[in-house]
């Protein structure tokens, strides 16, 4: 009824000096007459300190407070009694705190408290509020009525903003700084990847953006884990962690929803130590909650904390610390710390908050006594108006103090203090002993918090004490699930050289395999201790069809000759390169070509060779026979045995001009002698003619004669574009697979064409056999195995084509794609994949028989091929020994005519 009688005045209007009235409720208990002479003397206090925190001792505090002490509120109230005890008054006026308890869950119940606080009291600055989400309403509040609003607790990044929060002051590091002194963590022990359990509000949601906006491209968030706070539960955590590809969780929430967080995960099992490591950033998360059945589960934990600046021999203000703790101890012995060491970081932050809003309104009274405790309109709340805010804040923004936690001192530009000192970082390790659990410094930064951008020297460094991890003590973990330990269904397809069957089981009538893919198997099985069972999929099972059943989930992975393209990737992942494959065209060997015995004469088309004999040969004969000749019939003596063309008779002439000629023409010379200046020169020039024409004819005789020999009818896959050199229906493609892809898109532009389908990479072979179709798009490690090993009447045309490479199939988000990678890659760089492959495409059978029998010998020219040479040396020499016979034959019967005659006369 007391606050009734307050409220219907209010409701009336009913104000005093144009003042509201309000009211005050102190509670006590008649047995403590002190306690309630102070609390009667506080509320006379004529100025006050308004500090919103968490309540302290209910059972919600237990729950849902930021921190399970209650240090934070007394340190507060520790720090206006302080400057009772100094007599520190503001024009000559003490200093009274009011404490108002929230949960962080109801920001207009937190608002509306304010309000009245600022209504009732005369209120000159805020502590807290201890929660993000309330802290961006209060602060716009400050921001209306010029109140100073200093954070103590709250560590959303958006709080940075001075633009948006210009009366808000922050003393702890931002959530920015947390995930950047985490990237340094992830960089010293290189891992790329993490998990991220983060409360559901803005505190959460903001340490969420934070991490993302830090960690970039430089580490993968894989999951981030939503706990909802409204249920206090999560969506499956076991599931959603164990099907990540990451094994480190950082855990993005306070202290008690923290302890929560680790009772469900210690409860589901299989997703702590020692499959996971956990990090967490609640700095003083107890640990004392899982009973001994779950105590293996925390060995190895992580727990980044904020440490005070005078534990590792920083400035910071003893005597202030020493006098607080003093009034601490008098007035709140219940919640009083002994060891200096063991005081929370933000019950200093809250000390340092209040320390220095005292400080600032008496410097600001100091400055200007008339105006500095001034307001207007202050039966308003939202109303109200500060009359010297702009000189108060400026204050703020300059002034300087070494409080608990080092240096405190503002800028301009942003809301988080300026530290030349900072706030100190260790990592702490839960480790196991024989007394139980103990948390122990393990790290510590080189720097303080403001040296944590990505340039910068400042680094996580050990102490003294060696970390537990949780996997091997002595073992830095990989931020990566192993599949040491884990039994792997591998789906296979049977396709030489890379997987086959045996022709004959083992004794047990258990079928036994070989190939490439099954030695890479049985290797990756051993290096990295993972078990295996193989379902070999059926021969009419197509290469999309093994995607497709991966990407359902029908086969857990498949590893087979399946080529990386990109419509494929944008279903399911691929490990790393396996192998690196091309296309090749496979044909038949085409019968030898059988070359014109006259084939020697090809190089020269016969329209040359008559323009040689017409042009050259018998122009030049008969040049020389004339300048000969007319040589002879000058005035000139004539001597007979001068010249070895001229005879008298012109025939004779002729004759021997044109032996001479053709010796020349040749390059041989002749025993005739030219003799006149005229027929010598013409003699030169059939020599530089027959010069270029002898180089000429021996060029193109190669040429012809391999062109003739190697003359295949495919020469690249660019013969086949359109289906130009061949019919569609000729042209074997294996449907669904790379090759149809490739085939569709390169050589047919993605116009409809009816090539042959054929179902198997085997058929690529048995077609080409058979002769249904006259070429095939095949891989080439197949191609070459197979018409090595099998069949001897095929062979590879033109030249490789369709670069790709062949992965192992693995489903989205297989969480051990990493692990899988990294021993594929290791295996590539020490060789060991290559050789593997070459021990099956060296085998050769075909080619130790057709070599020795017929590849060397198309590799000579044969007699056949040489004949027409011979022909026309028969032919000549015949022809010369014919007509020898005749003149012999002519002589001897003019010789027998004349005898006769001159018998008869």
């Amino acid at each position: 009824m007391f606050r009734t009688a307050i409220l219907l005045a209010q409701r009336r209007n009913m104000t005093i000096n144009g003042k509201q009235i309000a009211y005050h409720v102190e509670e006590t208990n008649g047995r403590d007459v002190i306690e309630t002479l102070d609390r009667t003397c506080r509320s006379i206090a004529e100025y006050q300190i308004l500090g919103i925190v968490g309540p302290e001792y209910s059972t919600e505090a237990r729950t849902t407070r930021h921190f399970q002490t209650s240090a934070e509120p007394a340190m507060f109230r520790t720090a206006i009694l302080l400057a009772q005890r100094r007599n520190m008054t503001i024009n000559g006026k003490q200093i009274a705190y009011h404490v108002e308890e929230t949960n962080g869950r109801d920001v207009i119940e937190t608002l509306d408290r304010t309000c009245r606080s600022i209504a009732e009291y005369q209120i000159l600055g805020i502590v807290g509020p201890e929660y993000s989400t309330e802290a961006r309403t209060v602060a716009r509040l400050g921001n209306r009525v010029g109140l100073p609003v200093v954070g103590y607790s709250t560590t959303e990044p958006e709080l940075s903003d001075r633009n948006a929060y210009r009366t808000f002051y922050r003393l702890p590091p931002s959530e920015v700084t947390t995930a950047r002194v985490l990237l340094k963590l992830f960089k010293k022990y290189t891992w790329n990847s993490t998990n991220v359990i983060y409360q559901g509000d803005t505190y959460g949601q903001g340490g969420l953006q934070a991490l993302t906006e830090v960690f970039t491209d430089e580490v993968d968030i894989s999951r981030s884990i939503r706990f909802d706070l409204f249920v206090n539960q999560f969506d499956n955590i076991k599931r959603q962690l164990e099907d990540s590809p990451s094994r480190i969780v950082i855990v993005m929430a306070n202290a008690n929803v923290t302890t929560q967080i680790i009772q469900f995960a210690a409860e589901a099992g299989n997703i702590m130590a020692p499959s996971f490591l956990w990090i967490l950033t609640a700095s003083n998360s107890s640990m004392n909650i899982l009973a001994n059945e779950h105590i293996n589960q925390l060995i190895g934990m992580l727990i980044l904390r904020l440490i005070p600046t005078d534990t590792v021999n920083i400035s910071a203000s003893t005597y202030l610390l020493d006098e607080a703790l003093d009034i601490w101890e008098k007035n709140d012995p219940n919640s009083f710390h002994n060891n200096q060491r063991h005081i929370d970081i933000y019950a200093r932050y809250a000390f340092d908050a209040s320390w220095m809003l005292i400080l600032a309104f008496q410097q600001l009274c100091q400055n200007n006594p008339t105006t500095c405790l001034s307001f207007e309109n202050t039966s308003n709340c939202f109303a109200s108006r500060l009359t010297a805010q702009k000189e108060l804040h400026k204050i703020l923004q300059t002034m300087s103090f070494i409080g608990l936690t080092g240096r405190v001192q503002f800028g301009l530009n942003s809301t988080d203090r300026v530290d030349d000192t900072g706030a100190y970082y260790v990592i702490s390790n839960i480790q196991s002993s024989m007394d139980g659990l103990h948390l122990v410094d393990v790290l510590k930064l080189n720097g303080t918090v403001l040296n944590t951008n990505r340039n910068c020297t400042t680094e996580w460094t050990n102490t003294t004490n060696s970390i537990q991890w949780p996997r091997k003590w002595d073992e830095v973990p990989t931020d990566y699930a192993l599949l040491k330990g884990k039994t792997l269904n591998i789906t296979v397809y049977i396709s030489p050289p890379f997987f086959m069957k045996r022709s004959s089981p083992d004794i047990h009538e258990k079928d036994l395999y070989e190939g490439y893919i099954h030695e890479l198997i049985t290797l990756l099985s051993e290096k990295m201790g993972f078990y295996f069972t193989y379902t070999v999929a059926s021969d009419e099972t197509s290469y999309d069809e093994l995607v497709d059943c991966v990407k359902n989930r029908t086969c857990e992975i498949v590893m087979a000759d399946l080529a990386i393209t990109p419509a494929r990737e944008n279903k399911i992942d691929f490990s790393a390169s396996i192998y690196a494959n091309t296309m090749r065209l496979v044909v038949r060997k085409s019968k030898q070509e059988k070359i014109d015995p006259f084939a020697f004469l090809n190089p020269f088309s016969l329209a040359l060779w008559l323009t040689i004999v017409g042009a050259i040969y018998f122009p030049s004969a008969l040049l020389i026979a004339f300048y000969e000749h007319r040589k002879m019939n000058s005035n000139f003596e004539h001597d007979e045995n001068n010249s070895h063309i001229y005879d008298k008779s012109w025939i004779k002439t002729i004759g021997r001009s044109l032996y001479q000629t053709i010796g020349a023409l040749i390059q041989r010379g002749s025993e005739l002698q030219v003799v006149t200046l005229y027929g010598r020169i013409q003699t030169v020039i059939v020599w530089l003619m027959s010069i270029i024409l002898v180089a000429l004819f021996t060029s193109n005789l190669i040429v012809n004669f391999t062109a003739q020999r190697e003359k295949p009818w495919l020469q690249s896959i660019d013969d086949l574009k359109m289906c130009g050199s061949i019919g569609c229906n000729r042209i074997g493609v294996i449907e669904r697979s790379q090759h149809e892809e490739y085939f569709t898109k390169e050589v047919t532009n993605n116009i409809p064409m009816n090539y042959h389908h054929l179902k198997h990479p085997k058929e690529c072979f048995t077609k080409l056999v058979d002769g249904h179709i006259d070429v095939a798009l095949t891989d080439s490690p197949t191609a070459e195995y197979m018409i090595q090993k099998e069949y001897c009447q095929l062979e590879l045309a033109g030249t490789p084509f369709g670069r790709s490479d062949f992965g192992v199939a693995l489903p989205k988000q297989w969480p051990y794609k990493q692990d899988l990678d990294a021993h594929i890659l290791e295996l590539r760089t020490n060789g060991e994949i290559d050789r593997r492959f070459a021990a099956y495409i060296q085998q050769k059978n075909c080619d130790v028989n057709y070599d020795n029998e017929s590849k060397n010998l198309n590799n000579r020219l044969g007699v056949y091929e040489s004949s027409g040479l011979f022909y026309i040396f028969v032919a000549l020499t015949g022809l010369n020994f014919a007509l020898c016979l005749l003149r012999r034959l002519f002589n001897h019967i003019s010789k027998w005519h004349r005898g006769r005659y001159n018998v008869q006369n």
